[in-house]
């Protein structure tokens, strides 16, 4: 069983949008881990091996207590039924009582198929009659990370003190970030400023709480609250 279990259709994507909340939860003893849905062979730079072992430097600095890989197309994932079962598998193999997930509305047509294929199969894992391996469980919450679109965020994970552990995992991924002396085709990721305009994304959501860095969050369910105080983060002396 873990705390939290990020589900993401790419090698990177959990360092790159939801990297801050995982150190964070881990530096509060949390047992932290990450299933991603394809190897990223469809992509436009890297190969599937080189991104694996990218996936492994980057998964030691994170601290994850697992990482599991699903190996479905990259670049064709839909709503299907055989996926979403074996995603409930390894729900009810892990157990666990958070999982984080790309937003619904996300400029890649895989970040959607995947939001869309956790949403159900977070609720179905609990389902004792679902067709599935597994005991039954279900996640107590779903968070969506937040991308490029311009989505109103719910909640504002403070990363200021993990910052640099999450670039540096990020920074793990080379074979899909800007080198100067590159050849190969170019992706947005892959420009001279992208991570220049990445950290910019993450002051942007800090200064939404009065920090310095934030990860972005929508949620679809809400949140409860027994100790009104924990809405409040120690902001004092605003005028």
């Amino acid at each position: 069983m873990i705390d939290i279990l990020a589900i993401c259709a790419h090698p990177d994507d959990a360092e790159l949008h939801c990297g801050g909340l995982l150190l964070c939860a881990r530096e509060h003893g949390a047992r932290i881990g990450v299933l991603d849905l394809t190897r990223g062979e469809a992509a436009s730079r890297g190969t599937p091996e080189i991104r694996e072992k990218e996936s492994a430097a980057a998964s030691k600095l994170l601290g994850l207590t697992l990482r599991d890989n699903l190996g479905l197309p990259d670049g064709q994932l839909s709503v299907d039924g055989q996926y979403i079962q074996m995603i409930v598998e390894k729900i009810r193999q892990y157990q666990p009582r958070m999982v984080v997930t790309s937003h619904w509305d996300d400029h890649h047509p895989d970040h959607q198929a995947t939001s869309m294929l956790v949403r159900q199969a977070c609720y179905l894992a609990g389902i004792g009659n679902f067709a599935a391996q597994g005991t039954p469980h279900r996640p107590e919450q779903v968070l969506f990370y937040l991308d490029r679109l311009p989505h109103p965020p719910q909640m504002v994970q403070d990363i200021s003190a993990v910052i640099e552990q999450k670039l540096a995992a990020v920074n793990c991924y080379a074979s899909q970030l800007y080198s100067k002396d590159d050849q190969q085709m170019a992706t947005p990721l892959a420009s001279n400023d992208f991570l220049e305009q990445w950290q910019s994304r993450h002051r942007h959501f800090g200064s939404l709480i009065g920090v310095k860095y934030g990860e972005a969050y929508v949620l679809r369910s809400p949140v409860a609250l027994n100790n009104p105080m924990n809405l409040l983060w120690g902001r004092i002396g605003l005028v």
